[in-house]
């Protein structure tokens, strides 16, 4: 059931109670968790915090914790299972869910109080009715006597129950057939609704503890969907103007007098450049994927290009070493060169936060760098730590986590840049016929990298969008991705991960579906233990059987 006053049936139905937190481990998540954080901190409610990458973390945690815990609160995770069902749960535990993964599990949706929903049922509006999916079965059956002295009305009775049980059964056929039509329909794309992040800060903002720390955990939240394609730009635009909103009535509520201490959110244009700020232009052109894409870098025309460009407005020097003039004319300078080199829509509306005179940081760099903890960290290091990090980093007095941080993304920048210009160069874009395929091969340029869902959600937009420019076949940009990449060496499997075309403009995936028939055809060893289904793990070995089959599916 959906939650129509988060303010009195979750936020202050929770004080005095003990609770346990699930966090699912992405950014959205973090950045919801710390705004939940200070809310239950100002209520003074205790909790304990676990951080769940797969539905089985989930099940560990709920096992662990349930004797000592009744009140549940599950970000991004649980929203798309049966959650009651899956972890076996005692009918006077109650879960409270803010899942951004769709499609939402209809036990969920239509849960008598056990399961909360603290999403808008208005970004689930293919529902199916409650009658059309859920049937109660009658368990009477009539009885028969066995009189030897009423056969004829036996025989007469038994006729017309016959009828009775054939019309009966046509009917449940014919429901059942509604129904399996109904839920394909409903459950057959995997999508993304509003930031967790941003639902959260709208309630801060109701119960009026909002500030400007907060808003920029929603607009790092919000900006995490877009990064990785998560969201459609029309829903990126949408909410973004819902946040500029915030951002003016919180700027109007301060006065800051201290220009150096204090903390300034500020919504304006930027350009799709990487980490421009703490690096070079020059090497943010190179390496970004945008400008990759669209001025072809990997070609020796298309480096000579970048080489014309970054000559005009900056050359190789760091950003902030820039003499101060040319800093505050780079982003016009880059507007009257976009049309030259088709750089048309280089520009897009963000935030960036600024506390003292050096300290700037686009929303997206927050991104990349709270990217590059969760995922290209040493592998001794655990989750829990990881977490922990990245919350430090959203801390404006970590400066130094912040620091490491964005320079580990630059990293992470350049290998991407560097895999998609091997494979272009290698030709190991591989056509199918319905689909195209790219597989990491253990070994390549920091391969070990592309295990992690996040990066290979990057690279996965890079290699579709590089193959769509460089490819002369007209059905490219007609053309679903699907990448492959080593997830356990020992154990001998690998992770893959299907992408729509670019011709739809749209994130909703229909993968799920297809890697789940494709692995019932060949009868496989398949595992899919993420909350979005659109990724799969098989093993290396019936990978080429895997694709066989999805190719026969899809044709």
């Amino acid at each position: 059931m959906y939650v129509d006053d988060l303010k009195s049936d979750f936020y202050e139905f929770l004080t005095g109670k003990r609770i346990f937190l699930m966090i699912h481990y992405d950014i959205d998540s973090i950045c919801t968790c710390k705004i939940l954080q200070s809310l239950l901190k100002y209520k003074h409610i205790l909790y304990t915090l676990a951080v769940v990458r797969s539905a089985e973390d989930l099940k560990r945690a709920y096992r662990e914790n349930c004797n000592d815990v009744k009140y549940f609160i599950l970000i991004n995770c649980g929203g798309t299972i049966d959650i009651v069902e899956e972890v076996e749960a005692e009918e006077d535990v109650t879960f409270f869910i803010l899942d951004s993964h769709r499609p939402i599990d209809l036990c969920n949706i239509y849960s008598n109080g056990q399961v909360r929903l603290l999403s808008s049922p208005e970004e689930d509006a293919l529902v199916p009715d409650f009658h059309d999916v859920f049937r109660e079965e009658s368990d009477e059956e009539e009885e028969h006597e066995d009189d030897d002295g009423e056969n004829e009305n036996r025989a007469a009775k038994r006729r017309r129950l016959d009828e009775e049980e054939i019309i009966k059964r046509r009917e449940k056929r014919l429901w059942e057939e509604k129904r399996n039509k109904l839920l394909f329909e409903y459950s057959q794309f995997t999508y993304y609704g509003k930031s967790s992040a941003v639902y959260m800060f709208d309630l801060a903002w109701k119960v009026n503890r909002d500030d400007k720390e907060l808003l920029w955990l929603a607009i790092v939240g919000l900006t995490e969907q877009m990064c990785l394609g998560k969201i459609e730009n029309t829903q990126y635009s949408l909410q973004i103007g819902h946040l500029q909103t915030h951002a003016t009535k919180l700027r109007n509520r301060t006065c800051d007098a201290d220009v150096v201490t204090s903390l300034k959110v500020n919504f304006e244009k930027d350009v799709k450049l990487n980490l421009y700020r703490h690096w070079s232009i020059k090497s943010s052109m190179k390496f970004s994927a945008y400008t990759a894409v669209k001025m072809k870098l990997w070609s020796l025309r298309g480096r000579q290009k970048t080489a014309r460009a970054s000559r005009r407005h900056g050359s190789s020097q760091a950003f902030r070493t820039m003499d101060l003039q040319l800093r505050k004319e780079f982003h016009e300078t880059l507007e009257r060169l976009s049309e030259k080199y088709g750089l048309q829509d280089i520009t897009y509306a963000t935030f960036t936060l600024q506390y003292g005179y050096r300290n700037k940081y686009c929303a997206m760099d927050i991104v990349l760098a709270l990217l590059a903890i969760l995922e290209a960290s040493p592998k001794e290091k655990k989750p829990e730590e990881l977490f922990n990090s990245a919350l430090d980093c959203l801390s404006r007095t970590k400066k130094e986590v912040i620091d490491n941080a964005v320079e580990r993304a630059k990293i992470i920048t350049k290998t991407l840049f560097k895999t998609v210009q091997s494979a272009l160069d290698m030709k190991q874009i591989i056509s199918a016929g319905p689909f195209i395929y790219y597989i990491v091969q253990e070994g390549c340029v920091d391969w070990y990298m592309f295990s992690h869902p996040h990066i290979l959600s990057l690279l996965a937009q890079f290699v579709l969008r590089a193959y769509v420019a460089m490819s002369r076949n007209r059905k490219a940009s007609s053309l679903p991705l699907i990448l492959s990449a080593p997830k356990n060496v020992e154990a001998g499997s690998c992770i893959l991960l299907g992408i729509p075309p670019l011709c739809e403009n749209s994130p909703k995936n229909f993968f799920g579906k297809a890697f789940e028939q494709a692995a019932e055809r060949i009868n496989c060893d398949a595992s899919c233990d993420f909350f979005d289904t659109s990724y799969f793990e098989i093993h290396i070995k019936d990978r080429t059987r895997f694709f066989d089959a999805l190719t026969a599916l899809l044709s």
